[in-house]
């Protein structure tokens, strides 16, 4: 039978018989997108094709797989997801049906990097180092992969910058995969893929690893399934390699309890969570879709009153310590390490994770916060400025 064919609507379409089915846990769902039709939400997880028999547009985040099995006989139109990887869509399908896709590319590279500046700040002061004595690589230099660059120069920090797509269309500044054998640290912002000559599936195999230094110390915000096989991420340890910071799991959310031993600070994919994210992605999918549509954009409601507040320093803490100990209390990196390893004991760990990144989400940026208790000639004071914290 041909693939089923679900143009875009023509003028004049009226939105107010637009179906859309989309997540609870989008921001604001309801009062965001219920000027562009009916609204149904669903549970993430639990979506089945049933649910899709009377839909126009389906809104996602990561949880949920859209593909031919899911799609099977809907009358769908639109798909949008809240994320900005996509590879639990089935963009091919979507494609080859002229279903519109939308993505939420670019929402969530803010948090992703002071994420991962937390974690780096973090574990210099447990080795006692200054960042400046480190060289980092990055690994993508996309929209987050670069503002990790630009912030961790900005610390005195060495950066090979590595990204052989971008390399082979003519990017200057860039370094091979083998220069990153002479790194202290290495962070991966890559896509998942499949195909073709950088396919990002499996990059992180033992050949790759055995390549390293010593006591390199290994970020991985992208995908759990860059690491091949598998298991290779719980053998870790064993492999003469440094601490590792793990935010994202093959097979998810069940993760393997030997896996998240092996890090040094293991999160339960929450790098890209914050309350402002999560506003950006909604209202750039509302965006696309009533452009789609044929509508106007209009301003999104109004977010609830900020609970994020001051942070003061340690009086004991100076200079990178002092910024470490800024970051980790911003990001909730250590209280979600924490959290994450006890629901590994929870009866049911697939749904503690989930529940875990949800209350996550509540996470601030941050310009959200005020810094006390450092020089305003610090250099530290001087970075955390520069990143967005507010001093005083």
């Amino acid at each position: 039978m041909p693939a089923m064919i679900r143009r875009a609507p023509s003028p004049g379409y009226d939105a107010s018989a637009m179906r859309i089915l989309i997540d609870e846990a989008v921001w604001q769902a309801r009062a965001l997108f219920s000027d562009l039709g009916e609204i149904r939400t669903f549970s993430g997880r639990a979506l089945s094709p049933d649910d899709l028999r009377a839909a126009d547009a389906l809104i996602v985040r990561s949880v949920t797989r859209v593909d031919a099995a899911l799609l099977a006989g809907s009358p769908v139109r639109f798909v949008g997801t809240v994320t900005s990887g996509a590879d639990h869509i089935d963009t091919a399908l979507l494609a080859e049906r002229d279903i519109r896709f939308a993505d939420a590319a670019g929402t969530n590279s803010r948090p992703v990097a002071e994420y991962v500046l937390a974690a780096i700040l973090l574990l210099c002061e447990r080795a006692a180092v200054v960042p400046a004595s480190r060289t980092l690589g990055v690994v993508g230099v996309g929209r987050i992969g670069s503002i990790v660059r630009e912030w961790a120069a900005a610390l005195g920090m060495s950066v090979l910058a590595c990204d052989p797509p971008l390399a082979a269309s003519g990017r200057p500044g860039l370094v091979d995969l083998s220069a990153l054998a002479s790194a202290d640290i290495l962070t991966f912002h890559v896509p998942l893929t499949d195909t073709g000559p950088y396919a990002t599936r499996g990059m992180l195999d033992h050949a790759f690893l055995a390549r390293l230094r010593p006591g390199t110390i290994l970020i991985n915000t992208a995908r759990g399934e860059i690491f091949r096989p598998p298991a290779l991420l719980a053998s870790l340890p064993g492999l003469s390699l440094g601490p590792a910071v793990v935010d994202v799991w093959p097979g998810e959310p069940r993760v393997d309890p030997a896996c998240v031993r092996a890090a040094a600070v293991a999160t339960p994919h929450v790098a890209g969570y914050t309350a402002e994210a999560k506003e950006r992605a909604a209202v750039l999918i509302r965006e696309k879709l009533a452009a789609w549509l044929g509508r106007p954009v209009r301003p999104p409601p109004a977010r609830p009153p900020s609970d994020a507040g001051d942070i003061t320093v340690s009086p004991a803490k100076k200079a990178w310590p002092a910024a470490a100990e800024v970051l980790c209390r911003a990001t909730g990196i250590l209280d979600a390490d924490r959290r994450f390893r006890a629901s590994l004991a929870a009866e049911d760990p697939a749904a503690a994770f989930d529940a875990l990144r949800a209350a996550c989400a509540r996470r601030r940026e941050f310009a959200a916060f005020r810094v006390r208790g450092l020089d305003a000639g610090d250099p530290a004071a001087v970075w955390l400025s520069s990143v967005g914290f507010r001093l005083g």
